[in-house]
């Protein structure tokens, strides 16, 4: 069972959601996992958090369905958005309950050269 437990947020809500993770954690930590306002791919609509209902979604990867996620996603056009060992390129932590629609092109390529969606942009798009 893959859940779609966070889709689309509107500003306010990720404001509020923001604000409460700096309050808990300091503006520097809060900003290594949480978009701020304005900035947070939730608000686009490509973004979804999953879990399968069972685990706690911070242990998604140790779930049947994220490993059925690591080899499938990419087919429809979802990329894990923050893979691990990428946080220097992305600027976020890993986490694994975070996909973001890019289309199949984009996505398999993606899976295919194990890169982040910034090493993407940064070798395809920036070269203008």
């Amino acid at each position: 069972s893959i859940i779609v437990m966070s889709s689309y947020r509107s500003y306010d809500y990720q404001s509020k959601l923001y604000d409460r993770y700096v309050s808990e954690d300091g503006k520097e930590k809060a900003d290594t996992y949480s978009g701020r306002p304005g900035h947070s791919e939730h608000q686009t609509g490509l973004a979804i958090d999953i879990y399968n209902g069972e685990k706690e979604y911070t242990k998604f990867e140790e779930t049947e369905e994220f490993n059925w996620m690591k080899e499938h996603a990419h087919e429809y056009g979802f990329i894990l958005r923050f893979p691990k060992n990428k946080e220097k390129e992305t600027g976020y932590q890993y986490e694994s309950w975070h996909y973001r629609y890019v289309g199949t092109k984009v996505a398999n390529y993606i899976h295919k050269n194990k890169i982040s969606l910034e090493e993407y942009i940064a070798k395809n798009i920036n070269k203008k």
